[in-house]
């Protein structure tokens, strides 16, 4: 395991009750029904885990930031919650945001635009005020007219109060500090330790839920993206939290946990 003070993990002190929200995906509705649930039911002792994909396919991308930042200060406002009690997770669609932000550096910008744009990163870019079409011109023309373009969507980013500063301390995963349970993205490589896992956060996760054995001694590795079908998928040491929320008739799934990574509820909300 990290150590604490590791900057790109997150340490989770131990509890019996531990809430995951899979991948949102840019969904609001999905995400404003099971807050309203999550409203009802999370209480001091708890921690609360967000497993990335905020942005997404969804066109009130900056709503749902806005939505996220809501709750966060709703649950720490109870008696007894703190900061660490909370984590954000980086997902593979704010992982591109963050490269689209560096497009610039890029030595063939035009490509890495035309697959982003693919991955269903433009409602991003327009929820930040940035053109998609001017976008593709604009990545043709070299770093220079990149770089103000770029400039021009974090100018959108700083905009909206909290959103740079989210997606400034986003966690590559986290764990509890007793090594029972890590939360990633979707991917995690068994045979490297976790500080080296890389991309694989955002882009492994063949094999996930097939795992044949304990991770580090951990009881449960937890994803909140990449199950095919969507769902709630339970392995011996995996538990995949992805309902399909963005993709067709998919929804958002959020699941308490014990201290053993055992699901005791789930919740589910919808796009309408």
């Amino acid at each position: 395991m990290p150590k604490d003070n590791d900057s790109l993990f997150a340490p989770i002190e131990p509890s019996e009750r531990l809430w995951v929200i899979g991948a949102i995906n840019g969904q609001l509705d999905a995400l404003n029904a099971v807050h309203r649930q999550l409203a009802e039911r999370i209480r001091p002792g708890d921690r609360l885990i967000y497993t990335g994909n905020y942005f997404g396919d969804g066109e009130r991308v900056a709503d749902c930031i806005d939505q996220i930042l809501l709750f966060r200060r709703a649950f720490l406002a109870l008696s007894g919650v703190g900061l660490q009690d909370i984590v954000f997770l980086r997902g593979a669609n704010e992982e591109m945001f963050s490269k689209l932000l560096q497009l610039h550096f890029a030595p063939n910008p035009s490509d890495v635009l035309d697959w982003m744009l693919k991955q269903g990163l433009g409602p991003s870019i327009r929820n930040y005020g940035g053109g998609v079409e001017e976008g593709r011109l604009i990545a043709r023309q070299g770093a220079q007219s990149i770089s103000k373009w770029t400039s021009a969507l974090r100018s959108g980013l700083r905009a909206r109060d909290g959103h740079t500063q989210l997606l400034n301390t986003l966690m590559h995963a986290a764990y509890v500090t007793d090594g029972s349970l890590i939360f990633v993205h979707k991917g995690l490589d068994v045979s490297k330790p976790l500080y080296t896992q890389g991309d694989v956060f955002w882009w492994g996760g063949q094999g996930f839920d097939e795992m044949t054995s304990a991770y580090h001694g951990a009881k449960r590795l937890i994803r909140g993206a990449g199950a095919s079908p969507p769902g709630l998928t339970e392995g011996r040491y995996t538990l995949t939290v992805d309902g399909g929320c963005g993709r067709g008739t998919g929804m958002l799934i959020a699941v308490r946990l014990d201290g053993q990574g055992r699901v005791e509820e789930s919740l589910a909300g919808e796009n309408t």
